[in-house]
């Protein structure tokens, strides 16, 4: 927790008078009745903020399915990522993520992240960046033990405006865990938005989270996700 309080000093001493105040929203539903009885909830919310060299992004996701009234899936995160540019293509970073999924074998799982980025692409239409950094992780297992791992953290990222209001994304992050060499992690993303006017699009996603060494009371390595959802920017 010690990046979360680096991040709220930072926030307190910066004298960002000038700054600017990004918002995005989303929100999937889906319910089922009749033969089938099923109900899935998707929310995600990332607030940022830019002023000068210096950026804060809040992240927070929740995720809930039940098929039956039997709950079969809830996933929630938070997390909150001070970025400073060192120059026009490279900046350093600092975050912290708390985490929970039960149905994957753990109740919370912190992660303090340091690191670089840079910026491999800086077009209107085209951004690519990737990052390099270090992960330290503090996870509250289901069996009631608490494991501390130590991650090397790498992400590329790719955006390309398309058509007018079209818009692909595609990220992808791999943790090698130098702890336990076998317990390493791919998480992916492809989403495409669609934008219906100025404030809100359409987005459909396609998440894959992928664990070598899952936790016990975890039944698979692989998680997928697929989605659509209601976007608003503003």
């Amino acid at each position: 927790m010690k990046s979360l309080s680096i991040i709220a000093l930072l926030i307190f001493f910066s004298q960002n008078i000038q700054a600017k105040i990004a918002n995005e929203s989303e929100l999937g539903i889906l319910l089922a009745k009749g033969n089938s009885d099923s109900q899935s909830y998707s929310a995600k919310e990332v607030l940022s903020e830019r002023w000068d060299n210096n950026s804060l992004k809040f992240d927070g996701r929740y995720l809930q399915t039940k098929t039956s009234g039997i709950e079969n899936a809830r996933f929630w995160l938070t997390g909150l990522r001070y970025d400073r540019e060192l120059s026009t293509r490279l900046a350093t970073f600092l975050g912290e993520i708390l985490e929970s999924n039960k149905f994957a074998g753990y109740n919370q799982k912190y992660n303090s992240d340091i690191g670089f980025k840079y910026a491999l692409t800086k077009e209107e239409k085209f951004l690519w960046n990737v990052e390099l950094g270090y992960r330290y992780t503090v996870e509250n297992q289901l069996s009631g033990t608490s494991a501390k791992l130590h991650y090397i953290r790498s992400y590329i990222e790719a955006e390309k405006k398309w058509a007018e209001g079209v818009t692909t994304k595609l990220w992808f992050e791999y943790l090698p865990n130098f702890t336990t060499g076998s317990d390493y992690q791919m998480n992916s993303e492809f989403s495409v938005s669609a934008a219906l006017n100025n404030v809100f699009s359409l987005k459909s996603g396609y998440l894959l989270r992928y664990d070598n060494l899952p936790n016990p009371g975890a039944i698979a390595k692989t998680d997928t996700l697929l989605t659509t959802a209601l976007v608003a920017k503003f």
